[in-house]
């Protein structure tokens, strides 16, 4: 039996964008992830080991709650000319796919690779006529408007997040029949 886990390479996206499954070495990576996503842990005042600390029970507590939430998640890694740029998380279903998270390093903001992330993941959702789901924060980050201008709706505001979804064009066209 093939299980998400067992699935390795990588899955190419336009330009040189691609995503591959998390490995056991990407832990640093991702946990690094972790403390960029979170600055405000590192304002507590301790001394680098306990702040350590901190971050990997948070690391750990997020990646529990995750796999709680959707135990078929799959955790990817973003790359952008073999290098590691971001992280994906996503789950796939036979009516949908949900994008759990998606975070691309500080460094690597504003050079279109979310948006070319997401924009694999519709042409690959539109060969399936499949529609893709998401939740993001009403307040702080701007992603709303980034999803919407890659063709995401609101369906519901369900305080402190926006519920959003993407539908395939084939699948707009049948509902407005």
């Amino acid at each position: 039996m093939v299980t998400m886990a067992s699935l390795n390479g990588s899955f190419p996206l336009p330009g040189n964008l691609a995503l591959r499954f998390a490995r056991p070495e990407d832990e640093d990576f991702l946990l690094q992830m972790l403390i960029e996503a979170r600055p405000w842990l590192s304002w507590i005042d301790g001394k680098p080991d306990f702040l350590r600390m901190l971050h990997e029970q948070q690391f750990d507590t997020l990646r529990k709650n995750l796999g709680n939430a959707y135990p078929e998640h799959m955790d990817m890694i973003i790359e952008d000319a073999g290098i590691r740029v971001g992280r994906l998380v996503m789950s796939l279903s036979h009516s949908h796919w949900r994008l759990s998270e998606l975070q691309i390093m500080t460094a690597a903001r504003g050079k279109g690779i979310g948006s070319g992330v997401v924009q694999g993941l519709q042409m690959a959702a539109q060969k399936l006529a499949l529609p893709i789901t998401l939740s993001t924060p009403m307040f702080g980050a701007n992603a709303r408007h980034a999803y919407e201008r890659l063709g995401f709706r609101v369906t519901t505001a369900d305080p402190p997040h926006y519920h959003m979804q993407w539908l395939p064009p084939q699948v707009v066209s049948h509902m407005q029949q």
